[in-house]
């Protein structure tokens, strides 16, 4: 039996926004992160408390030797849907603020990471990108991160 006021969550679409990989420059045949393959992470965030639905833009680049040249860029957004959403999603009338429970938005951001390093392992497969799945990444960490560098 299921509680009325509990929180669910439920994948309602999953939307590839954008892909794009240049070839590598001829004098490099493999990457590897840590030695020539470092990554960025970004994510968006779009909430709306009346269809209780909660998106999610994640947005990958590969870069290679140098953090300007950007080897491959994928754009992803996962819809969620949220019973409940007002449980962990507050908006603060007065201040406009929102105040998203940690472990909530953790648990999405990790489902975030995954789809989109399954789709960077499928467009990049036969590749030297294919041989460099997205590393394991906290999303605990990712979240402290986030609300660190929010803009006020």
């Amino acid at each position: 039996m299921s509680d009325k006021n509990e929180v669910s969550v439920k994948i309602l679409e999953v939307i590839e926004v954008s892909f794009s990989m240049k070839p590598l420059p001829e004098n490099i045949n493999e990457v590897e992160f840590g030695k020539n393959l470092q990554y960025g992470l970004g994510f968006s965030l779009s909430i709306d408390h009346k269809s209780n639905k909660f998106r999610i833009r994640t947005l990958v680049n590969y870069s290679v030797n140098d953090v300007n040249d950007i080897k491959v860029s994928s754009e992803v957004d996962v819809v969620f849907l949220v019973k409940n959403l007002n449980k962990v999603v507050r908006l603060d009338k007065q201040t406009k603020k929102m105040d998203i429970q940690n472990e909530f938005l953790a648990t999405l951001i990790g489902v975030c990471i995954g789809t989109v390093r399954g789709v960077l392992s499928t467009k990049t497969k036969g590749t030297p990108f294919a041989k460099a799945p997205l590393p394991i990444i906290n999303s605990k960490d990712i979240v402290l991160k986030m609300k660190d560098t929010q803009i006020s």
